[in-house]
């Protein structure tokens, strides 16, 4: 197995990516306002340090937004929506924010009549800001234990608990001031509010009111710098900013995590994506362990379970598009929700392009772990012929380990229970039936049929080198990839071609596509 090395950019960039869907923000937000501090940087000619913690700062501030957002949402309702409410606002100015505040307890209480809502309004008011408090707190002490999770410098997880800390001590939740505020912090915040102001008002009024908060929330020489070259320092941003892009901002040199530490940063994007609501807390981590067990004790290669470890760890992080309000309801999804909700996995697999053609495999198992055998899935309702082993084991190990947790909606399964739901959906041809033996003796379910066999009594490795030679690689190149011996991966692939009743390559492509063991696009082994 080929050893692993990621780039730590890249999970930050997934982080990055999973927060602008929890807040609402804009496509790319948390990179544009990388690009953009970085630029600021260069013209203020701050120091490398301060750079260093500008670029982890710029896309991990909100990475602890998920934290007691089920408290948030009870109060506020739609948390997405007050977030986008609040994006470029200055937050020193009370009776903004308390126009946001009105304007969000307006949408949560829309269906009762005018002397009711007024006095929920008012009932409402008059806790907000106790309620936000603590919240906000939180955010900024996950943060930093996400950045300790991922390796990050104790300087540079100072920083990730400054979050809402603002020049003029008017921030939030030690009303730090002045110099307190750190130099990367008062960068940030300012270069974010440039990004959302400009957004909503172009790049002129963005430096009109960038300029008019100087020694308010922001620092006044970098407000005035900031105000002054608003249309050199904005060139470009308004386009989609790319991976290769924020690889090269990255301060050197650039930090790699081997395998254990992808293990762990895996690990802290699970616990993030589920802390939004107490009863998904761990569920990431389960379906993974499952997905995991299942794609061992089903024979796939080493590759398939990393990836299924991975992919379960990641699955729902496209669910930080949908409010919290929604999945915390006792009742049915509008036809609406429904749709957001089961885009879901869609939002997934992009979120994964952070890692380039490293997450490949990743991207896609996230797509497909709703999808079903009959095409009654979602949301590209796809058939059996898409479902590669990996996808159908990830699918069986999210679906069982769903029904045994409780939902507002419904009551948590036995681990019994949860089996018999699965063994009926595969009656119903909805679930691959290996794959849900493999998942369910994993998780000590008594077995009803034999083990799952691999395709055609092939070994893992065997597996291996037909997606090999299926992607034009001569027996001498799959015995490098591999680092076997020439002799040896010629002898696999005889034994491949005997298995699967072939004599030909042409043959074996075939099968391979047949099966779903490979894609174009999907990085082999």
């Amino acid at each position: 197995m080929t050893r692993v090395s990621i780039r730590r950019a890249d999970f930050m960039m997934v982080l990055a990516y999973a927060s602008d869907l929890a807040t609402g923000h804009s496509r790319d937000f948390a990179l544009k306002s990388c690009v953009l501090a970085m630029r600021i940087a260069e013209l203020a000619g701050l120091s490398e340090q301060v750079r260093r913690n500008a670029y982890h700062q710029s896309m991990l501030r909100y990475v602890g937004c998920n934290a007691d957002t089920d408290l948030l949402s009870a109060t506020f309702g739609d948390e997405i929506a007050l977030r986008q409410d609040l994006v470029g606002l200055d937050m020193g100015d009370r009776a903004e924010l308390g126009r946001v505040f009105v304007q969000s307890f307006k949408r949560l209480y829309y269906d009762l009549d005018p002397d009711a809502q007024a006095k929920a309004i008012e009932a409402a008011m008059s806790q907000a800001l106790a309620v936000a408090r603590p919240v906000l707190t939180a955010h900024c002490e996950v943060a930093q234990r996400i950045g300790e999770r991922l390796g990050l410098s104790d300087q540079i997880r100072r920083n990730l608990g400054q979050i809402y800390e603002r020049w003029d001590g008017k921030g939030l939740p030690r009303g730090s001031s002045g110099e307190d505020v750190l130099p990367a912090v008062r960068l940030i915040t300012l270069a974010q509010d440039a990004i959302a102001l400009s957004e909503a008002a172009g790049i002129d009024r963005m430096a009109e009111t960038i300029a008019s908060r100087a020694d308010g929330p922001y620092e006044a020489g970098l407000a005035r710098l900031v105000s002054a070259n608003s249309a050199v320092l904005m060139e470009g941003i308004g386009t989609t900013v790319d991976r290769e892009t924020i690889l090269a901002l990255e301060p050197n040199p650039p930090v790699m995590l081997d395998e254990a530490a992808c293990d762990e940063a895996f690990l802290a994007i699970a616990d993030m994506i589920d802390m939004r609501m107490p009863f998904t807390l761990g569920h990431s981590r389960m379906v993974a362990e499952l997905a995991e067990g299942g794609g061992a004790r089903a024979g796939l290669p080493a590759t398939d379970v990393q990836a299924l470890r991975w992919a379960g760890c990641i699955h729902d992080i496209g669910e930080l598009v949908v409010p919290v309000a929604t999945w915390m309801r006792n009742g049915p999804l509008s036809v609406r929700e429904r749709d957001a909700a089961q885009l879901h996995a869609y939002y997934g697999e992009r979120a994964l392009a952070s890692f380039g053609r490293d997450g490949d495999a990743m991207a896609g198992l996230v797509l497909r772990h709703h999808e079903r055998l009959d095409g009654s899935g979602y949301h590209r309702k796809v058939g059996g012929s898409d479902l590669s082993p990996a996808a159908r084991i990830l699918a069986a190990a999210e679906a069982f380990q769903t029904s045994r947790e409780e939902r507002p909606h419904r009551k948590a399964m036995s681990s019994e229970a949860a089996a018999a739901q699965l063994r009926t959906a595969v009656r119903e041809g909805c679930i691959c039936p290996d794959a849900a033996e493999a998942v369910l003796s994993f998780a000590g379910q008594p077995s009803r049929r034999a083990p799952p066999r691999p395709l055609a009594g092939m070994t893992s490795r065997e597996i291996e080198v037909l997606r090999l030679i299926a992607a034009g690689l001569t027996a001498k190149e799959a015995a490098r990839k591999l680092d076997i011996s020439p002799k040896t991966a010629d002898h696999h692939i005889q034994s491949v071609y005997s298995k699967i009743g072939v004599t030909t390559r042409a043959a074996a492509v075939l099968y391979a596509v047949e099966h779903s063991l490979i894609r174009p696009g999907e990085t082999q082994v």
